[in-house]
């Protein structure tokens, strides 16, 4: 398998870009200009895949407080480092691809030409489509969307205008069901060898539709309940709900939930949306960004979570100290604060990310998965009445997570760990049982009190358990508020002093061609001039169509503990 997917890599950069008079284009034998679909849509995989681990969403890691910056400490007290060229590149190269694929798909459809027609090529571009329109709206809110890409024709659009996200999402929701009544069972697919997520298996794109679908769909519902931030030396905040932004998303919900025959998602950890490398020349990216350096440090909040949950995830994604290996100090997992203004790269008493982490150079890059699929289920039971459905599905989400991470069987492990280059192998005595694990005060369903604690739950486990996929962490933290740890304090070194947590990336500012329309987008969500646009100040008006809540702002800096 890693041959083939080697083979593939090399293929796909040989490739050219086609761009004009893509109806025009004949076959020369000496100049390759008519690409077959299925090459770019390997391409599209590649960098679609990649984006998760390369650095336009390296600060959404230390944002959501999994990782800790070491050296990048701007990017840690909300000033990322600009991330427009990587929005742009995703229109150039990702969605260009998807365009023409799309394109030439539905003419050869049309022209019933059977060695090329393939419906369910059509619907696994319109899958991937969806996919990265819906991570760069969320990141950024208005973008162009139904007239993009459209200068490719000779009288097509070349500004073209910023769509609301309310109507992308409505559009990415009905592109979705188009989708899953594209993909035909009976049919064999003629792209697997291209398609290096599913080997150009319907069924698997079938299940990665619809659970984006509801990803999306449960994103936009609201988060109706009341609950309380501790506050650093404060009286505890109460929050106000969120109401639904898309007031039918639980129904739709349900119609998906209640029809698998018609509408199969993603129900164990064998249907998982990844993408395994192949290693040699083709990296991992998050293996590529430790190769040669240690960018990030696990994040303090993260470790102390885990460790008042006797987690054992906590031996997959950190290393203990070293000065515990060698037999300083009697803390296995230390994490650092981020923000904090020691610089920390070879840090002996701070856990660095977990070997399989960050040093497998063919470790999976992870998409979607089991357990968010079931984490958004439970949420979505709890928020529509059914408490114990909901708590089968946070118990299951939890059960996904340990066995997708190799946590759930109490076995006695022998990780590796890294400190200045230097590889060390420690023993971890065991693994917690899991159902030692679901009997843990601060996991135990039962325990929790009112619906606002049970969500709490569900929310944190997710977060936890998304480990590496720091965007859609991000994204969650701020939908949501939790964990309420990140929203209790501000560090001291913020650029951007009581203004809370980003609540998106700043807008695209590079292109001045389609600057008028830009502009207006920029006036009709009421983003600011300064503070580069990534944060809200009056009230939700700023935030994402779908962020209907406010998350709090802190009043004290720095907990006093860490400093």
């Amino acid at each position: 398998m890693k041959r083939i997917i080697s083979i593939l890599f090399t293929a796909i950069l040989a490739i050219p870009s086609c761009t004009d008079h893509f109806e025009d284009l004949n076959s020369d034998p000496n100049n390759l200009v008519d690409v077959p679909a299925i090459n770019l849509f390997t391409s599209v995989i590649i960098n679609t895949c990649g984006r998760e681990g390369t650095g336009a969403y390296y600060c959404e890691r230390g944002w959501a407080q999994h990782w800790s910056y070491c050296c990048y400490k701007s990017d840690d007290r909300y000033l990322p480092r600009t991330f427009d060229l990587n929005v742009e590149l995703v229109y150039s190269q990702e969605l260009l691809d998807l365009e023409l694929i799309i394109r030439k798909t539905r003419a050869d459809i049309s022209r019933e030409k059977e060695m090329e027609k393939n419906t369910s090529l059509l619907a696994a571009a319109k899958i991937m489509r969806v996919f990265n329109f819906h991570r760069l709206t969320d990141l950024v809110g208005d973008i162009p969307y139904l007239e993009a890409l459209q200068g490719l024709d000779d009288d097509g659009v070349t500004t073209p205008k910023y769509d609301t996200q309310e109507s992308i999402y409505m559009d990415l929701l009905d592109e979705l069901e188009e989708a899953n009544e594209l993909l035909d069972l009976s049919v064999v697919s003629n792209f697997g060898k291209g398609d290096l997520l599913f080997g150009g298996d319907p069924a698997r794109w079938k299940k990665f539709g619809n659970s984006l679908r509801l990803r999306i769909l449960n994103r936009c519902a609201g988060t109706p309940w009341f609950f309380a931030y501790d506050m650093v030396g404060t009286i505890p905040l109460t929050t106000t709900p969120g109401a639904a932004a898309y007031p039918g998303a639980d129904a739709e919900i349900d119609a998906i939930l209640d029809n698998p025959a018609r509408y199969p998602i993603i129900s164990g950890n064998e249907d998982n949306v990844l993408l395994v490398y192949p290693g040699d020349e083709y990296k991992q990216p998050i293996y590529q960004a430790f190769y040669s350096r240690t960018p990030f440090n696990m994040a303090e909040t993260l470790i102390n979570w885990l460790v008042d949950r006797n987690d054992p995830r906590i031996h997959i994604f950190a290393c203990p100290t070293w000065d515990y290996v060698n037999g300083i100090t009697t803390d296995a997992y230390v994490g650092e604060q981020n923000g904090s203004p020691y610089l920390s790269s070879y840090d002996p008493e701070v856990s660095a990310i977990g070997y399989r982490i960050c040093k497998d150079e063919s470790a999976p890059l992870y998409i979607m998965t089991h357990d968010e699929i079931e984490f958004i289920k439970a949420e979505h039971y709890l928020r529509t009445g059914s408490e114990m459905a909901a708590r089968e599905a946070y118990e299951a989400g939890i059960t996904a997570s340990m066995e997708r991470w190799g946590c759930s069987d109490g076995s006695i492990v022998f990780p590796l760990g890294f400190y200045r280059g230097e590889i060390y192998t420690y023993t971890i005595t065991q693994h917690v049982d899991f159902a030692s694990y679901l009997a843990e005060p601060m996991v135990n369903w039962v325990v929790a009190g009112s619906e606002g604690e049970k969500y709490q739950r569900i929310l944190e486990q997710k977060w936890a358990a998304s480990f590496t996929q720091g965007f859609q962490v991000w994204t969650e933290v701020r939908r949501t508020g939790f964990p309420a740890r990140i929203f209790e304090y501000e560090y001291s070194a913020t650029y951007f002093p009581d203004l809370g947590m980003p609540v998106r990336m700043n807008i695209m500012e590079v292109s001045q061609i389609n600057s008028a329309n830009l502009e207006e987008a920029k006036k009709r969500q009421n983003i600011e001039q300064t503070n580069y646009g990534l944060f809200s100040t009056d009230g939700i008006k700023s935030q994402m169509w779908w962020h209907t809540r406010k998350n709090p702002v802190p009043t004290e800096t720095d907990p006093p503990e860490i400093w």
